[in-house]
């Protein structure tokens, strides 16, 4: 039987719930047999006969702009604050300290950096869920319905489902989960992520003109993105507005435990507890966070 370190497995079980829910998302993703609640419609609703047009903003956009951009914004943080004379704060140093790998030594911002982009993927996977489970038990149809269903009307019938539709079995399916707007969550959760980000670049405070235009375009630029999912008939506008509050809570949450975590606070309100000794401040943060896979590294260090 192996003889693990306690650490190294609180470290196996929380990599083991993060494949875990990216495993969930990925099969949600790809499974076309998920039940979806069947809404019926009446014949020529003028609520789902929007012309159907392409998307002004692609999917392959919607991921470059929801999920490349954090991980450029990451690195971009974990360059900078490498390139302050003192590195990182002293609570971020005690919390991920150097990594031995063999001969490998991983410095802080690189594992600042690790940790920082699997949580913003293990967030994004959690909210996708989310949005899946209410997206199938509700059924939305989308306003440009009837153009993707092009349904074949056959008896005298009044109200309808989907099983008269002639359409792309994906297209309709697509177009049966409106409510929440998708695109908008993940455009939302992406940029509001971004923002926590430009706190904690500390060159940005020498400007706070410029980092204030930052943080409102961050905010803003995804809610009008999002916003073209309704002018071209994919979402109705409440879809859009519930996605995006979806996507600004999900990231509120992820952020504010991954900054605390990181300790990518200010490392003012670490000092004000122990000002004559800072290194006591970070002490006390890292004993909160002992499960971490840090702790004999750490013990190793303060001995040295």
């Amino acid at each position: 039987m192996l003889n693990l370190p306690e650490h190294v497995c609180f470290f196996f079980v929380d990599v083991l719930s993060f494949l875990s829910v990216c495993g969930v998302y990925l099969a949600l993703k790809s499974s076309a047999s998920l039940p979806v609640y069947s809404t019926e419609f009446v014949k020529d609703d003028a609520a789902y006969m929007v012309p159907f047009q392409p998307p002004t903003i692609t999917p392959g956009m919607m991921s470059i702009l929801s999920h490349v951009i954090p991980i450029v914004f990451i690195v971009a943080l974990c360059i900078l604050r490498t390139l302050q004379k003192d590195g990182f704060n002293t609570g971020l140093k005690t919390v991920v300290p150097t990594q031995k790998l063999g001969q490998l030594q991983i410095p802080p911002p690189v594992m600042a950096g690790i940790f920082y982009t699997g949580y913003f993927f293990y967030g994004a996977c959690l909210m996708a869920i989310l949005n899946k489970g209410i997206a199938h038990m509700t059924g939305k149809l989308s306003p440009n319905f009837l153009a993707v269903c092009k349904p074949n009307y056959t008896d005298a019938a009044i109200v309808f489902t989907r099983e008269i539709c002639t359409g792309s079995e994906e297209d309709i399916l697509k177009a049966s989960l409106s409510f929440p707007a998708e695109y908008a969550s993940h455009l939302c959760f992406g940029f509001f992520f971004n923002t926590s980000i430009v706190f904690c670049i500390p060159q940005l405070k020498k400007v706070p003109m410029t980092r204030l235009l930052c943080l409102f375009a961050l905010v803003t630029l995804p809610i009008l993105l999002s916003l073209s999912r309704f002018t071209d008939g994919f979402n109705h506008i409440l879809d859009v507005f519930v996605g995006i509050s979806i996507g600004f809570t999900s990231s509120a949450f992820i952020v504010l435990y991954s900054l605390r975590l990181f300790g990518l606070m200010k490392s003012s309100e670490v000092d004000r507890r122990h000002p004559e000794n800072p290194s006591q401040s970070a002490n006390i943060t890292f004993d909160q966070l002992s499960s971490l896979p840090y702790t004999d590294l750490q013990v190793e260090m303060d001995e040295q």
